[in-house]
């Protein structure tokens, strides 16, 4: 931080070079997210009156960015023993990261006394925002403006009086669906008309207790971590379109799992990567449909090097996956195994984690039990996969499919161990694929 900021970065909100007097250039990552149904919460004083939850997910509270316009005067600021004006300060650093501890201290508290659970360890001084939910919740701060009068009384202490306005986005993001399940606006505010002690930290997050009440009472959110699907959406439910018919799928072998990395390929859909791997000797491909997103056509490439075009012939969002008709150029398929697997057995994964230059890779790991979630199955193992690995194979000791990699939960940003499968048995039927 530099000049008159720095008391802010001390008091620990770690605004960052984004926050700057007039004309002090600054740049920040820009903040990217998918465009779900936006919901509004009203922007009264709070919800104090909101009944307990009694049935909800956990979810974990990751991220608060801010991301304000670009030149927004954000503080009209007075100091000194008389409330003397300072030059009005100006916002020039994009999106920014913000230190998420006092913002984590305030939600939780609110949303506890709600009957909301948060995951995650408080007690952590290591890692904080450790969550292993399949609900991630980040709060963007749109719009933020303080007008104070702050007074030194001793050496670090300090004295305020003021008002904070804070708009925040909130966004729901489900790991496993891979997108934002519902965001919602809140419009929150802070008031000491008295001296007050805790400088601007304690008045901002007062206008955040604020904004977080105004999340609690919104039905959106609340409706977004109900503990099972609504029955208006219901478990996932098989495709009903015409027969895909998989060519030499029941032919095909059991063969050593170091044989089976040459059907293998990494899928490229703009700027998107992952992994696919071949189940039939005429070119189909399966992998997940968050691979292919959107896209009519996609590249894929084969681990020698070759590459050729894939067109995407059917896809299904909600069990996330998808099938690529290609050239199989004369690659057998893939051997698919029909019985379910046991806890504690052997398995391993294939794909292109992190990066294409990481083709082929082979984990190994084993089954660690069956889960539900929102009325799908999965297959939980702690073979290792990272992002790139998603639309890889699963295999048992004998080389046949038995999953499609769907993802993993991380911690810090770290594999946890937790890694989630799609039956490939599943996966078949939801797409109407048929083994011949």
């Amino acid at each position: 931080m530099r000049g008159w900021v720095s008391f802010v970065c001390a008091l620990g909100l770690g605004l960052g070079a984004g926050v700057a007097a007039q004309g002090a250039p600054s740049a920040g990552p820009p903040a990217t997210n998918p465009p779900p149904q936006t919901a509004a919460a009203s922007s009264g004083p709070g919800a104090p009156g909101v009944p307990p939850q009694a049935d909800t997910q956990s979810f974990g509270f990751t991220h608060v960015v801010m991301k304000l316009p670009e030149g927004d005067e954000w503080a009209n600021m007075h100091g000194g023993i008389f409330c003397l004006p300072e030059p009005t300060r100006q916002w020039t650093g994009g999106a920014q990261e913000q230190k998420i501890s006092p913002y984590m201290d305030v939600l939780r508290a609110e949303m506890q006394a709600a009957g909301f659970k948060v995951d995650g360890d408080p007690d952590n001084v290591f890692e904080p925002t450790t969550s292993t939910s399949e609900l991630q919740l980040a709060a963007i701060i749109s719009e933020v403006h303080l007008d104070f009068c702050q007074r030194l009384i001793g050496y670090g202490n300090t004295e305020l009086t003021g008002t904070a306005t804070i708009d925040i986005e909130w966004q729901l993001y489900s790991t496993l669906q891979k997108s934002v399940r519902v965001k919602v606006k809140t419009h929150g505010e802070g008031h000491f008309p008295e001296v007050t002690k805790g400088g601007t930290t304690a008045l901002i997050m007062a206008a955040f207790k604020s904004s977080v009440d105004q999340l609690i009472a919104s039905d959106d959110f609340r409706k977004a971590l109900a503990a099972t699907p609504s029955e208006a959406n219901g478990p996932a439910t098989p495709s009903l379109e015409t027969p895909i018919d998989l060519a030499g799928a029941l032919a095909a072998k059991p063969r050593p799992v170091s044989d089976t990395t040459g059907s293998v390929v990494v899928i490229f859909a703009g700027q998107a990567m992952g992994s696919a791997f071949l189940v039939s000797s005429d070119g189909m491909l399966i992998t997940d449909a968050h691979v292919v997103g959107d896209a009519k056509y996609v590249k894929v490439r084969w681990p020698d090097g070759v590459e050729g075009l894939g067109e995407v012939v059917r896809s299904d969002k909600v069990r996330d996956v998808a099938i690529v008709k290609t050239d199989p150029r004369g690659r057998p398929p893939i051997s698919i195994r029909h019985s379910p697997m046991q806890p504690g057995e052997t398995v391993f994964a294939i794909g292109a984690p992190l990066d294409a230059k990481f083709q082929s890779t082979v984990t190994r790991g084993v089954v660690s039990a069956y889960r539900t979630f929102e009325g799908a199955s999965y297959i939980q193992s702690d073979v290792s996969v990272n992002p790139g690995s998603s639309g890889g194979p699963l295999l048992d000791e004998q080389g046949e499919a038995v999953g499609i990699t769907e993802g993993g939960f991380q911690v810090a940003g770290a594999p946890s161990g937790i890694n989630l499968f799609v039956p490939v048995v599943d996966a078949l039927e939801f797409l109407n694929a048929q083994p011949k």
